[in-house]
């Protein structure tokens, strides 16, 4: 009974002191995001590249897809090269796991869209819905699919508060990198300058 309580005791502790390091998380990212008209959260960066024109943007932006997009739950689903646009749909794994009396694995599902023209591109990572894996006791794990939306903190509401926070912040995180990694393939191609402008 001791060894219980003492259990309780330490995972409450653990709670309370990750609950401070979550709510700077969230001030961290705040206002660098925004909710769509699906009510999914979206994150934006419009890229200069004055020195190319749209068909390049558009070919370096695919390839980063062929690059990056390669697992069987990563796929290109609109390729317009008329229009300049390219769409396709992925999943950040493990964005968080939260360990206390059970152990929750999240991964984000997102979409990544990409706009170009003459000069510029416009990137947008949405990130749309969790993937989640209860584990824990003598239970065989529990899987669920749950909009961001209706977790934590899109929903004051929504359960799991530490461990949704910090899977929010980090697949932000993720976002960004995405937003990152797209701008530097436009901009530098996506192997490198070297390789590419090579004779061969």
């Amino acid at each position: 009974m001791k060894k219980i309580i003492l259990l309780i005791a330490v995972a409450l502790i653990g709670t309370v002191s990750y609950g401070q390091s979550a709510k700077e998380m969230l001030s961290e990212i705040e206002g660098k995001w925004q909710l769509d008209d699906n009510g999914n959260v979206t994150i934006v960066k419009v890229i200069e590249a004055p020195e190319l024109k749209k068909e390049e943007i558009f070919n370096r932006a695919l390839n980063y897809f062929t690059y990056n997009y390669i697992s069987g739950k990563s796929v290109i689903q609109t390729q317009d090269k008329e229009n300049g646009h390219i769409v396709g749909k992925g999943i950040y794994d493990n964005v968080h796991i939260g360990v206390s009396i059970i152990t929750t694995h999240v991964d984000a599902w997102h979409i990544l869209r990409v706009d170009a023209k003459d000069g510029r591109a416009r990137v947008i990572v949405t990130l749309t819905e969790y993937e989640k894996k209860i584990v824990g006791g003598d239970t065989p794990p529990s899987y669920s699919t749950m909009k961001v939306a209706q977790e934590y903190p899109i929903n004051p509401k929504g359960m799991q508060k530490t461990v949704m926070t910090k899977a929010f912040y980090k697949a932000f995180k993720k976002a960004n990198n995405t937003l990152d990694a797209v701008e530097k393939a436009i901009k530098e191609g996506s192997t490198s300058k070297s390789i590419e402008n090579s004779e061969w």
